[in-house]
């Protein structure tokens, strides 16, 4: 398993890839912070998460929860470009 893979099933953030938990709006803009300020491997799991939320299926059915509740522009931004 390459690294990047056992630091995100051993993250946090890994809970926003679970759809069966209702979305923490507050841990999203915190891994979308993480992915333009941090650097090194606090960066590649932010990568990792987000593009893995993108890619699910079911991303699309958290978009209004996100435009209504993140207080993180870049959040809101990558959310309605990304996800429709």
């Amino acid at each position: 398993m390459p690294a990047e893979m056992t630091m995100l099933a051993d993250h946090p953030a890994r809970q926003l890839l679970d759809f069966s938990q209702k979305l923490d709006i507050n841990l999203l803009d915190n891994v979308v912070n993480s992915m333009y300020h941090d650097i090194g491997s606090q960066q590649r799991v932010a990568q990792e998460v987000l593009t893995n939320l993108k890619d699910h299926p079911d991303a699309w059915t958290r978009v209004d929860t996100i435009l209504e509740f993140s207080q993180n522009m870049k959040t809101k931004n990558s959310s309605s470009l990304h996800w429709f």
